[in-house]
């Protein structure tokens, strides 16, 4: 499984008093690293969908797969959200908002150098992972993903953000001195969330890839048109499911 069980409880736990918190919601837990877990939640939603916020995200030191044999990253920051896409794209009516929680470091990982990315190989094996390389890989396969499905569904406000670097447990399987120096200056959740929030339910549509608020240019490689279309057809196969669009 893509959450370790531990931690998989934790989830459920903290699902089950999201709902007492709000009267009405349906909640839903599941593992959206997988095929099943995002038809689960797709499953549950009834009705329009006019805001679809994609905002999983994982970081681990080490080489993990899913169920699936699916590399972790890849798995949770671009199969899940074109999968979700995929499963409540009908439900989606026109002036609809999809909202990809994206990063900085699709541009350059922690480490430094340039993110690159090859639809021949779009899944990082054991001998080519590295845990911030792997990482910021998977976030441009999501950004061209996100450039992409707008282009072919020009009625959809598809957009995508980075956050700014937000206090939460994405780093919990790394050292944890490790950790508390990327995060001493972090945004508080509640921070993160707003321009995801703003993005969502703004009066203005949104449109591009933002940075917490400010609207700016993502990477230069993120805006080729051909590798986007090149991720797109891996990610169909790699997926195994189409994403229903205006015939493109």
């Amino acid at each position: 499984m893509g959450i370790g069980w531990c931690w998989w409880g934790a989830i459920r736990g903290r699902a089950a008093d999201l709902a007492k918190r709000l009267p009405g919601a349906k909640v839903v837990a599941a593992d959206v690293s997988v095929r099943a877990g995002v038809e689960r939640t797709a499953a549950a939603v009834d009705g329009r969908v006019d805001v679809l916020i994609n905002n999983a995200g994982v970081m681990t030191p080490t080489y993990q797969q899913t169920s699936e044999g699916v590399e972790l990253n890849l798995a949770v920051h671009h199969l899940a959200p074109w999968r979700t896409v995929a499963a409540l794209g009908e439900l989606i009516p026109a002036g609809g908002r999809i909202v990809n929680v994206n990063s900085a470091g699709h541009r350059s990982p922690m480490r430094g150098g340039t993110v690159r990315i090859d639809p021949k190989r779009l899944m990082d094996g054991p001998e080519q992972f590295d845990p911030f390389l792997t990482y910021s890989r998977t976030k441009l396969a999501n950004l061209l993903f996100t450039y992409e499905l707008q282009r072919r569904r020009p009625d959809w406000h598809v957009v995508a953000l980075h956050p700014g670097v937000v206090r939460t447990d994405l780093g919990r399987q790394f050292p944890r001195l490790q950790v508390a120096a990327v995060t001493a200056f972090a945004l508080p959740a509640r921070k993160g969330a707003e321009p995801i929030v703003r993005l969502a339910v703004g009066a203005e549509p949104p449109t591009g890839y933002y940075d917490r608020f400010e609207q700016v240019r993502s990477s230069p490689i993120s805006y080729d048109v051909d590798l986007a279309r090149r991720v797109w057809a891996a990610t169909e196969d790699l997926a195994a499911v189409r994403i229903l669009d205006n015939g493109l």
